[in-house]
């Protein structure tokens, strides 16, 4: 049951952070997260994904795929946090998958999420919406993939 919770409270996670975009509300919501989570021990195990997606996050937009208004922002940092959070907790199920499930899910969910975060003003995607698109889509499908593999080995199990 946790799990669902949990992915439905990041479903309003992403919501507050692509539309709000004040780090307030999410640094509350990743603090009720850890205070109710079964596993606050394991989910501190995974902010090295948090990292790892504001590196690729950066490396994109010094590349000029995304462009923000003041600078790389503090609400998409914790945006990677509260979903290296949700990838242990209510994504776990993608472990069960083969890798190139995964990594169809990661090329639509992953993509989509910056396309939707475009539509709601929230990022530029300067090279146009369809190039963009099929680059994120193209990262995205060996990136969610990776993220699993590396929280596994975060987390000491065998997969």
């Amino acid at each position: 049951m946790w799990g669902w919770l949990q992915l439905l409270g990041f479903n309003l996670y992403w919501w507050l952070a692509v539309v709000w975009q004040q780090p307030g509300p999410l640094l509350l919501l990743l603090g009720l997260h850890l205070l109710c989570s079964p596993d606050a021990r394991g989910d501190l195990r995974r902010w090295p994904l948090a990292l790892a997606g504001c590196l690729l996050d950066g490396l994109l937009w010094h590349l000029g795929l995304f462009q923000f208004p003041q600078g790389f922002p503090l609400w998409l940092g914790l945006l990677w946090l509260g979903f290296a959070l949700t990838l242990g907790q209510g994504l776990r199920w993608l472990l069960a998958l083969p890798r190139w499930q995964q990594g169809l899910l990661g090329m639509v969910g992953g993509a989509g999420s910056y396309v939707a975060g475009a539509a709601l003003g929230s990022v530029h995607l300067s090279w146009g919406i369809g190039i963009s698109a099929l680059i994120l889509a193209l990262i995205w499908v060996w990136w969610l993939p990776v993220l699993l593999w590396v929280m596994v080995k975060l987390e000491g199990e065998p997969r």
